[in-house]
């Protein structure tokens, strides 16, 4: 129901806030919806691809300041959990 929202928002050509209070919603609970949609438009992940050129390592850098140098060719597996690990 909520995603139907969304779309009616998206045709409405109207602001967030305007659509929102002309449904009786929550401006906060539509903007959710709003990127729940786009998640799901993106195929949930944010991930981004990058290609690695020349044997440039990869580079994890922690909120901590811990870096960690990657070779080019560590699976994505193994890049998914240390990403987790925060």
């Amino acid at each position: 129901m909520m995603l139907s929202l969304v779309e009616q928002w998206q045709q409405s050509g109207q602001s967030q806030s305007g659509f929102a209070r002309e449904n009786n919603i929550n401006v906060f609970t539509l903007r959710y919806w709003i990127d729940k949609s786009r998640q799901e438009n993106d195929g949930g992940s944010s991930f981004i691809q990058i290609n690695a050129s020349g044997g440039t390592p990869v580079c994890l850098r922690y909120p901590n300041g811990v870096e960690l140098l990657l070779p080019v060719n560590t699976p994505v597996v193994f890049i998914k959990g240390l990403i987790q690990l925060f």
